[in-house]
């Protein structure tokens, strides 16, 4: 055989590797179900997973529920799952009530990947991609403590719902953290669901009841831009630190207007970039890694401006 001739049908063996490698990508399909559409976290969620099919050359169909709870998630999911999706992706708007469609799902051979949040029973997910959210929690009381700098006074939270494995893990990283400062009294959180007014009015009606109240948590965005709201409402700017978890751009701009003052970045692009990957590895039988976890940084007005904080900042337009 010439050298030529070797060079050629090693030319052609490559082509054909190349050619099945990209059939079976074509041959793949994952679709996205995020929780809430309009949300500055879930849009950056859906850029990084947008990015990963481009470079991995895989099909993906992003899809959010309208508002963030299980009952508008549900049907999202059980739409996608009739199309016969080789894996999903979905950060689980519940940690029990998404386990009974996604085990379906399973059933039917697609592959689970949660990003962000997670399962009470993981076993029928192939990867879990998100925060370290007790973490989280334990970086709220700590820029709490840090603004409030050594003033003695009451301190609250006000989230969302129970049963999101975040919020849940977050609300027990923050009390478990906020006793070891003992200047800080902490009278508790109350849910006020994804609903901004309601999380405004719950504000309201928390600084009516203790009017010395001197600090607050939110560990989501919605809650968050509710307590900003509640703040200029009540003139309370002054007199009470506020800190929240995401950087959704109402966060950011109350934060420059001085409703809020820190905010714990998660790195939703990461998760959803990562999480797709680890769908596609399941979907190939290729080793996947779970569980994997996205780190945070504390912005204030301060510091969000510079370069190393910025580019966490949740922007994009991909659901």
């Amino acid at each position: 055989m010439t050298k030529a001739i070797a060079r050629l049908s090693i030319l052609l063996a490559a082509t054909a590797i190349s050619a099945t490698a990209a059939s079976a990508s074509d041959d793949i399909s994952v679709s996205l179900v995020l929780g809430q559409r309009n949300s500055g976290f879930h849009e950056a969620i859906a850029c990084g997973a947008r990015a990963a099919a481009k470079e991995l050359g895989v099909k993906v169909n992003i899809q959010a529920a309208p508002t963030y709870s299980a009952s508008e998630q549900i049907p999202v999911l059980n739409a996608v799952m009739a199309t016969s999706p080789s894996a999903i992706v979905l950060d689980p708007t519940s940690s029990t009530a998404l386990i009974a469609p996604l085990m379906e799902a399973a059933a039917n051979g697609a592959k689970i990947v949660a990003v962000d949040t997670t399962l009470d029973d993981p076993s029928v997910l192939s990867a879990v991609v998100g925060t370290d959210n007790e973490s989280v929690g334990r970086e709220t009381a700590k820029a709490l403590a840090k603004a409030l700098d050594g003033k003695s006074g009451k301190v609250a939270q006000i989230n969302s719902i129970p049963g999101i494995s975040t919020v849940d893990a977050r609300i027990k990283g923050f009390e478990e953290e906020i006793k070891k400062y003992p200047n800080l009294t902490y009278i508790g959180n109350q849910f006020a669901s994804e609903d901004i007014p309601k999380a405004q009015q719950a504000y309201v009606s928390l600084m009516s009841a203790n009017p010395d109240l001197i600090g607050v948590v939110s560990q989501s965005n919605n809650p968050a831009i509710g307590v900003a709201g509640g703040i200029r409402s009540t003139e309370t700017a002054e007199s009470v630190v506020a800190i929240a978890v995401d950087a959704d751009e109402a966060e950011i701009e109350a934060l420059n207007e001085g409703l809020l003052d820190a905010l714990v970045i998660q790195q939703p692009y990461e998760m959803g970039y990562v999480g797709f990957k680890q769908a596609v590895a399941a979907v190939k039988g290729e080793p996947v890694e779970t569980p994997i976890g996205t780190g945070t940084v504390t912005a204030t007005k301060a510091n969000i401006a510079d370069p190393d904080v910025a580019k966490y900042l949740y922007e994009g337009n991909c659901i």
